[in-house]
Formats: structure tokens, C-alpha cells, sequence
């Protein structure tokens, strides 16, 4: 059997559809069609039920997915063993992390794990933690970086790499105290800004301010910096890493404010499938960022270039 139909299949249900998962190989969609249906036919039955909203796993499709991935398992650690005479660790690996770490902790880091590891390629996938997780369990991602009080994942290994901290911030001409903490009342009558759902931390906050006010439905603004940029205008709060709003506070663009009192304390979290073979690129990049993040020089923060 070509282990390209396998790939394929296990795209399709990760993106939930042909024409994602086309996109996401860089095939067009006939190819991605044409693969199923070869499987369809090896397997004498149907894999995937065809619906309205995109596809699902048929009862063979699920088992079919299961020894799909430890397949291909296999073959990936056996074309890594082979090619092992190399000194280097080479070959890619897909790191999936939220937006803000992918942008202000690892942009910084990418130019020192090239010089250490030039034979590893990373490609870089922006990912709340649900999303990150499953891509895990779908072999959609090698490693994952996420931020959130204490994942519990199954099927998971995780490695914490600190405390990270969060800053609530919003225009200087706000109104809101600055000398004590908030109440989730006044966050919730001045306004707040959020990020998309599957943020940890934007989620957290959102529920302890709508709790105060049920009937508020606060919108979200998506990233980092449209968040920043809607806080700079007067439309409300947010609760953002302090780390993505250091330069303001300093330039006195933005206002730090004292957050209520119930916010857990996050974490950034290496995360890898337990049961997966790690090729040596992704065992190599582990290290590297497990040593860049907590090694001396960041104690507990994200690294600065």
C-alpha cells in the first residue's frame, strides 16, 4: 500500500473536509479524492461518511485512522533509523503554538535553534491549545507549546517551562482605578476585549467577567495585536502576556491595570504525543527550546533576542 493514501486520509480528518486538506498537503482536491477512493476501494468499504458540513470517520474509517497513524509511525522511524549514519539531526518538525508565543517568545528563538540545528527545518503553526493538542493526537504537529494553568491531556507528555505572566491592560484614559484590584463588575460595565474562543487565559477571563454580569456577550477581536490596537482605542480591557505588551506599558501607549481577584496562574507547557516515536529532529528541537525557555538568561520568562 502507498502510505501517501494513508497521509491523506488522516488530513481529511484533521481539516474535516477534501478541500482543506488539499490545501493543508498542497495537492489539489481531485488528488485528495482520488486517494480515498483508493482506499475505499482496498478496504471494500466506505471510510468516511459524506455530510453537509464536511466528513466524518465511518466505524472502519475510525479503525482504519488508528493503524494509519501507527503506520506511519513506522515508517518514519524507520527512514530516520536508516538515515542515521548523519552526525546531524535532520529533517522537519511542526511545532504548533498560540499566536502570542509564536510571534513574541519563538520569532526571537528561531535564528539561534537554526544556528544550532541547521539540518532541522521548523515550520510554525500558530494554535489555541485545543487545537494544538489534537493536532498531536492527529499527527498534525511533532511538538506543541501552550499556555494554560494545567493541561490534562491523554496520550500526552508535558513538560512545564514556568510561570508566564499576564498583564490586564487598557487605554491611559481610562477611567478604572489603577491603585487596587477590579472587581469583575466594573470590568464588565466599562467593557472588555477578548481574544478568539480556545484562548485559555481570554476564556478564563471572559467567564469570570460575564459571571458578574450574565447578560453581557463581550466581542472577540481575534489576535494579539487588533486586541492592543482595540484596547489603545478606549474599547474596554484585556488580559494579554505581559510579554506582548511590555514595549507599550513602558511607552506609556497602554495602562496597566490590578486584575480581579480568581485568575489562575499560567503556564507554558511542551507538549508530545506520549506513544509516538520522536525522530531525532524532534527530540534534538525539544531540547533546544526546553533549554532556551528555562535555561540562564530566562528564568521564568519567555527569551528575549
Amino acid at each position: 500500500m502507498d502510505t501517501r493514501l494513508l497521509t491523506t486520509f488522516l488530513a481529511v480528518l484533521r481539516n474535516g473536509g477534501m478541500t482543506a486538506a488539499a490545501a493543508e498537503l498542497g495537492f489539489v482536491q481531485s488528488t485528495v479524492t482520488a486517494h480515498v477512493q483508493a482506499l475505499e476501494r482496498l478496504a471494500g468499504t466506505p471510510l468516511l461518511d459524506r455530510l453537509p458540513g464536511g466528513v466524518s470517520p465511518t466505524r472502519a474509517g475510525s479503525l482504519l485512522a488508528e493503524h494509519a497513524r501507527g503506520v506511519l509511525d513506522l515508517q518514519e522511524r524507520m527512514l530516520a533509523e536508516v538515515t542515521a549514519a548523519a552526525t546531524e539531526p535532520s529533517g522537519p518538525v511542526r511545532l504548533r503554538a498560540p499566536e502570542s508565543v509564536c510571534a513574541y517568545w519563538l520569532a526571537p528563538l528561531l535564528p539561534r535553534l537554526r544556528a544550532r540545528l541547521p539540518d532541522v527545518t521548523v515550520s510554525l503553526f500558530p494554535a489555541d491549545t485545543r487545537t494544538a493538542l489534537t493536532a498531536l493526537a492527529d499527527r498534525g504537529a511533532d511538538v506543541a507549546l501552550v499556555l494554560d494553568p494545567s493541561p490534562d491531556p491523554s496520550g500526552v507528555d508535558l513538560v512545564d517551562l514556568g510561570a508566564q505572566p499576564l498583564s490586564l491592560v487598557a487605554a491611559v484614559s481610562t477611567p478604572l482605578p489603577r491603585n487596587r484590584p477590579l472587581t469583575p463588575a466594573e470590568l464588565a460595565a466599562t467593557g472588555i476585549v477578548l481574544l478568539e474562543e480556545g484562548c485559555s487565559y481570554s476564556d478564563e477571563f471572559a467567564a469570570l467577567v460575564t459571571a458578574a454580569q450574565p447578560t453581557a456577550n463581550p466581542p472577540r477581536f481575534g489576535g494579539i495585536e487588533t486586541a492592543k490596537r482595540c484596547v489603545a482605542a478606549g474599547l474596554g480591557a484585556a488580559l494579554l502576556p505581559t510579554v506582548t505588551v511590555a514595549d507599550e506599558l513602558a511607552a506609556g501607549a497602554l495602562a496597566e491595570l490590578t486584575p480581579p481577584a480568581g485568575l489562575s496562574r499560567h503556564h507554558l507547557w511542551l507538549a508530545e504525543p506520549a506513544s509516538r516515536w520522536r525522530s531525532p529532529a524532534v527530540r534534538a528541537l525539544r531540547t533546544a527550546l526546553i533549554d532556551s525557555i528555562t535555561g540562564p538568561g530566562a528564568p521564568g520568562s519567555p527569551p528575549r533576542p
